[in-house]
């Protein structure tokens, strides 16, 4: 290897960027889990005060993810990574010893920006491997990242018994080995990444049938995560209202986890043998809006693990499908712009959430916010259909024709 290691290499490998993303979302989800929990036990703050600390939290997550990526289509993407993983790896560093109020808060919204700019990055970098290899790319990309949130969920409960100095070491240097990583593994010709001249992407304008169809997807993504959320945020106290243990909800999402697994593998193993991806995002809306139809009967655990079989199979279809979407209906030149607004619209739907589903409880009850969120979005699938049907074959399809140009810079070599 040599002098070489350093290199600029042409293109990033798919295995490192699916390394990437794991680890990323391995260390935040040490983070999020335990917010609410040490605020209110620890720290002696309302829920309250813990939601909007949540709430600032996600907000720096999508002014991350909006910022990240217009700067994504015309920076260095190489230097634009490394730069949150600096910042993400130096503000864990700092809660290892500061983490009492105000410190805590402050230096948990740093991490909420830093994830957003890192998950765009990498949903951007997805979007910039050959075309013909995205739908893949993404597929993987997203499992990666619910194992590295279901991994770090199911480690978290352990470590933090131990203490947060612990907690927080663990997580540095979880970003310290990204970072090495990275320094290697992602130091790309940006040209070979980005595509195109960095100002091509300034006055692009969407075809009118793909600028409708792009941001139906985004405020659908803003609904689905805000009603998704109620899964992460809600259920648990729900679960132990009802006398089961925490470790009964804890055990949920390693059913998750493990369904994820296995259908991720069924999906990329398919490949493109699934032609049509609007009816795989159109099927998994109806899984998730099912899982909360079978919430508004549950009553024994039983019931719970059906309804999360149910709103896994849905996620594991319609998430990866999303960003695909939208890189089909957007030209490579504006691919960080747009993969931004994916990660904004579902960081806006998370922050949101906990929120309002606490206000639908507190109004009504559990039953009646499951049941809401089971009628909205049989609502928004009705809409995306729509929205699809009068659209699609009037749109264009950027995938398609960056293929064909691909295939014919091949033959003229």
């Amino acid at each position: 290897m040599g002098g070489g290691a350093m290199a600029r290499r042409q293109t990033i490998a798919t295995p490192w960027l699916i390394a990437g993303q794991f680890m990323n979302n391995i260390g935040m989800s040490f983070i999020w889990p335990l917010t609410t929990i040490y605020m209110h036990n620890v720290l002696g703050k309302s829920l309250t005060e813990t939601g909007v600390v949540l709430l600032l939290n996600s907000v720096a997550n999508v002014l991350a993810s909006t910022i990240g990526g217009r700067i994504f289509d015309r920076g260095n993407p190489y230097y634009l990574l490394l730069m949150g993983i600096v910042l993400n790896g130096t503000a864990n560093f700092m809660l290892i010893f500061l983490h009492s109020w105000p410190w805590y808060p402050i230096l948990l919204v740093v991490t909420g920006f830093a994830a957003g700019w890192l998950n765009t990055m990498f949903n951007a970098l997805a979007a910039s491997v050959p075309r013909d290899k995205v739908r893949r790319t993404f597929t993987l990309m997203y499992l990666a990242a619910n194992l590295g949130v279901v991994f770090g969920t199911m480690f978290v409960g352990i470590v933090y018994s131990m203490g947060m100095q612990l907690l927080f070491s663990m997580t540095t240097g979880l970003f310290v080995v990204f970072l090495l990583i990275a320094l290697f593994e992602y130091n790309v010709d940006s040209e070979n990444v980005t595509g195109v001249d960095p100002r091509q992407g300034d006055g692009i304008q969407l075809p009118k049938a793909n600028f409708r169809m792009v941001w139906t997807f985004f405020i659908s993504l803003f609904i689905i995560w805000l009603l998704y959320e109620q899964w992460v945020s809600n259920l648990s106290v729900y679960m132990t209202n009802l006398g089961m243990p925490l470790r009964n909800y804890s055990f949920l999402w390693t059913i998750n986890a493990g369904l994820l697994v296995l259908i991720q593998s069924i999906l990329s193993l398919l490949g493109d043998r699934i032609k049509n991806l609007y009816y795989q995002f159109f099927f998994g809306m109806l899984f998730v809006g099912l899982s909360f139809l079978s919430l508004v009967s549950a009553h024994d655990y039983a019931h719970f693990v059906f309804a999360m079989v149910l709103l896994t199979i849905g996620e594991a279809t319609w998430s990866p499908a999303m960003p695909t979407l939208v890189s089909q209906l957007t030209p490579i030149a504006a691919k960080g712009r747009y993969q931004g607004l994916v990660q904004a619209f579902s960081a806006l739907g998370r922050s949101l959430g906990p929120l309002f589903g606490g206000v639908i409880i507190d109004n009504w009850s559990y039953k009646a916010l499951f049941l809401l969120a089971f009628v909205v979005l049989l609502v928004v699938l009705a809409v995306n259909m729509g929205v699809v049907h009068v659209n699609r074959r009037g749109a264009t399809d950027y995938m398609k024709i960056d293929i064909q140009s691909d295939n014919v810079s091949r033959e003229t070599k």
